[in-house]
């Protein structure tokens, strides 16, 4: 059975017009890789670049600040973060991942 990964990519989508919206190139620019790696058919290795986003110092979830956006936009933003994570560590699977080598 194959998983389905629009979601992930309808999340990783929109937070990525956010980002470039919001001047958030760094960010912008490691986003746009992990849709890269989803558009190549590679999925597990996508989620996986993405997930390396998330944890430690200046990691995507403690840098992130919307800079100019409104309270609902920036509301919007911080929650797709939490979106992308929670789904991100719902498809993770070392296995599948293992075969995209």
């Amino acid at each position: 059975m194959k998983t389905d990964y629009s979601e992930y990519q309808n999340i990783l989508e929109e937070i990525l017009e956010l980002l470039r919206t919001y001047n958030e190139d760094h960010w912008a620019n490691y986003f746009r890789k992990s849709l890269e790696l989803l558009y190549k058919g590679k999925p597990q290795k996508s989620i996986a670049h993405t997930l390396g986003a998330y944890g430690g110092m200046g990691s995507f979830n403690d840098s992130l600040c919307f800079t100019g956006a409104s309270e609902v936009v920036a509301n919007r933003g911080f929650s797709l973060s939490n979106i992308l994570y929670l789904e991100c560590k719902s498809k993770r699977s070392i296995f599948k991942r293992a075969l995209e080598f």
